[in-house]
């Protein structure tokens, strides 16, 4: 392995300075930093969550071993914090940043075994600009939840094949269950840990095949209560996934489909390459004058090959599998699959830059990040909220889900005598309506109690529930043929009408309701399941 230069980070100092021999405390600021400032910005222009954050809130009303369209850990995370914080919308904002911001300190701790902790850092700050972790890190959804258990798993796998640490190999079955449990696309991360097993030799070694034992033993305590209940569901996560991969008809739509995620997914990640040609010419300005031959090499040239190796090929292997794969069975994709590729990006920038003084490339490094970042923050708040409002822009941000649930609410309470406690709508309006009246009303998702198991069925039926469809013009969501027969059994109906901006003359919410009224029986149905 090639000896490591000499870093201004081995010379002691000040607790915050880019000198010191212990750089935690700012990386934990400027981690920090990073989660205050998107989740502020978002939180105060946004009256409504996205709908991702919002079916996450919706689930984390009960605590399941799945959900009809994923797995369950990052309901599980939400429903915890819930507990602690209620329902407010700039929690589930919060909630998708703290993902990122622990993704972005395991990144750090992986980089510090490969490389200095200031050099590690540059990565890091580096990788936290791409769309996944700014615009897309406050979607609360199963991609963006699967971040850190990810970055996880790359590092134990890094460590554990570096040092055949059975507590390595442990921590990865704990990491790659954690993935599992969030998204099965886990399974493409496994299959990049199989591939270079295989490549490098590890596969010969019988420590190797122990460690495989351990983590697998871990792996699949962790997911066996989920895998029975999956197989007992008729219509559950797989049927979805079924649905969400329909084959293309042709080769060619296949292709200008591949096109088309490579295009958008460049675009996401647009944001790290441009700060990587801004610090890398910023830096590069002081060798100007300096002969080519005694110019400082590349950092990616001091790290070990092995290191090299790693880093390109677990770094790109997710996306060429999922290209390859979906390719061969004209499977389309989403761009937002790709959310968990690019962990590793930031380190792709040590074959740009220069060996030299750390600390003043780090320091160019923060400069350039931040500048970024509160652009980003600040004009993604601006954008979604206020100057969408005052133009008029119907969106999930700008949809006034206080006023929806204030004026339903009322129509509940004028024909009723007792507490509103279930609402049967679509995810987006129901969660809606639930989240603003309190913790004790539930959503009965498209009227289906299969999508929603924490609703008593017994209890439903017999104490009554507020029905509403969004009939709004714009936007409208897909109306369920269950919502629409309990429709058919209300006994008040009626339908409000909501400006859905500030904007005069604006789009409105047009929602219908109607109530179900509870039978005198209700009084003697039991609350448990």
């Amino acid at each position: 392995m090639p000896t490591q230069p000499v870093s201004s980070s081995n010379q002691p100092s000040r607790l915050f300075s880019l000198n010191s021999s212990n750089l935690v405390p700012l990386v934990l600021v400027l981690l920090l930093l990073h989660l205050a400032l998107w989740s502020f910005f978002t939180g105060i222009s946004h009256r409504a969550p996205d709908w991702d954050n919002m079916e996450e809130l919706v689930w984390a009303s009960g605590l399941e071993w799945g959900y009809y369209k994923h797995p369950p850990l990052p309901s599980w995370i939400l429903y915890g914090l819930v507990s602690i914080f209620g329902r407010p919308v700039w929690l589930t904002f919060f909630t998708g940043q703290l993902s990122v911001v622990l993704t972005l300190w395991i990144v750090w701790k992986f980089g510090c075994e490969i490389t200095t902790q200031s050099r590690a850092l540059i990565a890091t700050l580096l990788v936290s600009v791409i769309a996944y972790f700014t615009v897309r890190g406050v979607m609360n959804n199963h991609n963006t939840m699967q971040l850190w258990s990810v970055a996880g798993a790359i590092w134990m796998f890094y460590r554990a094949t570096r040092t055949d640490s059975m507590k390595a190999w442990a921590a990865l079955g704990f990491f790659c269950g954690c993935a599992f449990l969030t998204k099965y696309s886990a399974l493409i991360q496994f299959a990049t840990f199989a591939l270079y097993l295989l490549i490098t030799g590890g596969l010969l070694r019988a420590k190797t095949w122990k460690g495989i034992a351990l983590a697998t033993a871990i792996l699949i305590a962790m997911v066996t209560p989920h895998l029975l209940w999956l197989k007992q569901q008729a219509a559950g996560p797989i049927a979805y996934a079924g649905n969400e991969m329909i084959p293309q008809a042709t080769y060619w739509l296949e292709v200008q489909d591949l096109f088309s995620f490579l295009l958008t997914n460049l675009g996401r990640i647009a944001a790290l390459i441009l700060a990587v040609l801004v610090v890398a010419f910023w830096a590069g300005r002081q060798y100007k004058l300096t002969p080519k031959s005694a110019r400082p090499p590349t950092i990616a040239s001091e790290l070990a090959a092995s290191d090299r190796f790693f880093l390109l090929f677990v770094g790109l292997t997710p996306l060429l599998i999922t290209m390859l794969v979906a390719g061969a069975f004209k499977i389309p994709l989403a761009a937002h699959w790709a959310t968990t590729f690019f962990v590793l990006f930031g380190f792709f920038s040590f074959w740009f830059l220069k060996s030299g003084n750390d600390a003043a490339l780090l320091r160019k490094t923060i400069i350039v990040v931040i500048v970024i970042q509160v652009l980003g923050a600040a004009g993604y708040g601006l954008a979604r909220g206020p100057l969408a409002d005052k133009s008029g822009r119907a969106s999930r941000a700008t949809f006034p889900g206080a006023e929806v649930s204030r004026q339903v609410h009322a129509q509940w309470n004028a024909h009723m005598q007792t507490p509103l406690t279930l609402v049967a709508s679509d995810t987006w309006l129901g969660g809606n309506i639930a989240t603003h009246i309190g913790p004790q009303v539930q959503v009965l998702i498209d009227g289906d109690f299969h999508k929603s198991p924490w609703v008593n069925e017994e209890k439903a039926e017999k104490c009554g529930m507020l029905v509403a469809i969004n009939r709004s013009k714009i936007n409208p969501d897909q109306v369920d043929i269950d919502a629409i027969a309990l429709m058919a059994q209300t006994t008040e109906h009626g339908t409000l009408e909501i400006p859905w901006t500030k904007k005069a003359g604006g789009p409105t919410v047009v929602v219908e309701w109607g109530i179900i009224p509870p039978q005198p029986s209700c009084k003697d149905v039991k609350d448990a399941k």
